[in-house]
């Protein structure tokens, strides 16, 4: 798997940033032309689901689009193509990579504020809920976030070097593999009856958001990325200090943050799973 992010111990909340080096900040796999076939589908058939714009992001989006070219002709010449024919320079940026794309800009009061972004494969949120608001409106649905590490987030958008470029990670654990998982999608999801001990393993995803930030020439703005990775369960448990970690995690993880990461509905079967060493669903 790619990326194991779950902090070792009792879980809490970290900000978990650290500098991107030696590597790019775009990542691409071999999904790179389903994932933008995926973007484009998503794009023709909920554009205002999945892109949003306002006055003030037009100097920060056409510096996006910028980056996003020189960025993947530095890195990844033979995925460079050519303008994908958007109405927005944001929108083409983002129908060029597999990460979704979000500007950020500061507004009347200090606090960033979500000016522009392309989020195709948004994981349990609503774009059309976010233009416009601040960061800790838009961290609002994370249970205890904005208590734990809301106002060091803001203090971080406030002092950011220009030339420097952080990652950070999310996970949670879904019983769908779908990019595209925004909060009424999964709301209208009902419990798997098909998932049993038995199943669990090979039905069930870990699914970690590699985010980037760094600043943009434009004026008190930033460019926030978010990238997508699906791990099966039977491939994370197949190390068992993973699966111990990812267990510690979890039992030590708020009944509210449990709910938020779609653990709760799945609860006694992720932990019976979790707790044996062998890979159940795995054949004999």
């Amino acid at each position: 798997m790619r990326y194991f992010p779950v902090e070792e111990g009792d879980f809490r909340f970290s900000m978990g940033l650290k500098p991107v080096k030696g590597r790019s900040w775009l990542d691409v796999d071999d999904h790179y032309a389903s994932d933008i076939k995926l973007k484009s589908d998503l794009v023709a058939r909920h554009r205002d689901a999945v892109f949003a714009t306002t006055g003030a992001a037009k100097e920060g989006s056409q510096e996006i689009l910028e980056l996003v070219t020189k960025e993947l002709n530095a890195s990844y010449p033979e995925f460079l193509v050519s303008d994908p024919g958007a109405d927005d320079p944001l929108l083409n940026a983002s129908l060029m990579v597999q990460e979704d794309l979000v500007l950020m800009q500061e507004g009347a009061h200090g606090e960033y504020d979500l000016t522009a972004a392309s989020v195709c494969f948004p994981t349990g949120w609503n774009l059309t809920e976010k233009v416009g608001k601040p960061m800790q409106a838009i961290h609002d649905p994370v249970p205890d976030l904005n208590p734990a590490i809301g106002h060091s987030i803001d203090k971080f958008f406030q002092n950011m070097k220009a030339g420097k470029i952080v990652e950070r990670f999310n996970w949670g654990l879904y019983d769908d593999n779908a990019l595209f998982q925004p909060n009424w999608w999964r709301e209208q999801q009902p419990k798997k009856a098909d998932i049993t001990l038995d199943t669990i393993g090979s039905a069930f995803f870990f699914r970690v958001e590699r985010q980037t930030l760094q600043r943009l020439e434009t004026k008190n703005s930033a460019l926030f990325t978010i990238r997508i990775f699906n791990t099966i369960l039977d491939e994370l448990v197949a190390d068992d200090q993973r699966r111990l970690t990812l267990l510690h995690s979890l039992t030590t993880m708020p009944d509210a943050m449990r709910r938020y990461k779609t653990v709760a509905r799945y609860e006694d079967l992720l932990f019976e799973y979790l707790n044996s060493p062998v890979n159940l669903s795995a054949p004999a």
